[in-house]
């Protein structure tokens, strides 16, 4: 069994498995790797060819197209029926496999999320389950700007997709702590260059491109102390895949759909879980070139916008109000889902139209149907 299994999920021919190739053979990892391909009803059938030339030439690449990830999901029917077509939380499906498979380490990517040549990803991945005995970084705000670590061009602030609008325009001021004893990195947030990966109201304010990377090559942060955390170049350990779940999106709004925060929500879901645990989440290396694929980010911004304007109350309560104390990962997710139900959805803003509601009760029983699929695969 290999221990680094990779996953994402694409709707072009994703030419990213040649450079993983690349950088996993150049740095000697091919045998212990194993790659997921989660297809969809868009994806080019060229892409079942790449990944069984990529498994020839001795990287283990798995493509599941639309017809085998139907038949796999008749094993937990209550969960796959909730995952929409054409929608990147499909990577879920991935997530199960490789949890299945028995990884020990899950590191999810995009499609466009390239390795920097100089840079071992696989290697620099592998920090995340080792024990942190050194300083971990807190702010009074209980935030961090990881964007402040890149240097862009042109030079402005920029914030990572998902972060509090209410903190936005104040920079880090960061405290350094001593980690406590026997913590480990539970997650680790890589970084990108060129494209960041901010929200469409940060790109309809003018192209910003990432140029460096100035931070160490791992720094950690409290428990109390978090940063968005998205679905590309992020590597978990196989005790929180449980809470690492991408919250299925597409579910209709006003003026359209709400898209591109499962991620965001799902990152910020598993800080929230993992409080009082012995687990820390990183950020840092390893560094990818996001070559982004093409966006309208006037589209994006109608998809983003309910997820924006949720993200600071959803985090208020989090925060605040929240408190897991199941010794088991996968029992506080049945917490978070009670939550949900109890708190969040009957103290949603008075400003919200009602099929938000029903978003959140639908992001409940996702909740739930996800933890049972995870005990099926464990």
């Amino acid at each position: 069994m290999k221990p680094y299994h990779i996953v994402f999920t694409t709707i072009n021919y994703p030419t990213v498995i040649n450079d993983l190739y690349d950088n996993i053979q150049r740095f000697n990892h091919l045998h212990e790797v194993k790659l997921w391909v989660i297809g969809d009803r868009k994806t080019p059938s060229e892409c079942r060819q790449l990944a069984e030339a990529t498994t020839q030439k001795g990287l283990e690449t798995v493509y599941l197209g639309i017809e085998e990830q139907d038949e796999w999901g008749q094993r937990c029917h209550d969960f796959y029926s909730r995952i929409p077509y054409n929608n990147e939380t499909r990577r879920n499906i991935g997530y199960l496999c490789a949890l299945e498979d028995k990884c020990e380490i899950l590191i999810s990517i995009d499609d466009d999320n390239f390795p920097v040549d100089d840079c071992d990803f696989i290697g620099s991945h592998s920090i995340t389950g080792q024990i942190w005995e050194n300083t971990t970084i807190s702010e009074e705000t209980g935030f961090h700007n990881v964007c402040e670590y890149l240097e862009f061009q042109p030079s402005r602030a920029i914030y990572p997709r998902g972060y509090p609008f209410r903190l936005r325009g104040k920079k880090n001021q960061s405290q350094f702590i001593s980690s406590d004893s026997g913590m480990r990195i539970g997650v680790t947030a890589g970084l990108w260059l060129l494209d960041p990966d901010i929200d469409a109201t940060t790109w309809l304010n003018g192209p910003v491109s990432g140029i460096g990377y100035h931070g160490d090559t791992v720094q950690v942060l409290t428990q109390s102390t978090w940063t968005p955390i998205n679905t590309q170049n992020t590597s978990i350990v196989r005790e929180l895949i449980p809470a690492f779940l991408c919250i299925p999106m597409a579910w209709p709004v006003p003026g359209g759909s709400i898209q591109r925060y499962g991620d965001i929500w799902g990152g910020y879901f598993l800080q929230s879980l993992m409080q009082k645990t012995t687990f820390l989440a990183a950020f840092g290396n390893p560094i990818v070139e996001h070559r982004r694929n093409p966006h309208d980010y006037i589209n994006d911004l109608r998809y983003e916008y309910w997820g924006m304007i949720l993200t600071d109350w959803l985090l208020e309560l989090l925060k605040t109000r929240f408190s897991p104390n199941s010794p088991l990962i996968i029992d506080r997710v049945q917490e978070l889902a009670d939550f949900l139900q109890n708190v969040a959805i009957p103290e949603l803003p008075v400003w919200c139209p009602e099929e938000i509601a029903g978003f959140l009760t639908w992001t409940e029983g996702n909740l739930r149907t996800w933890g049972k699929a995870c005990h099926l695969f464990l």
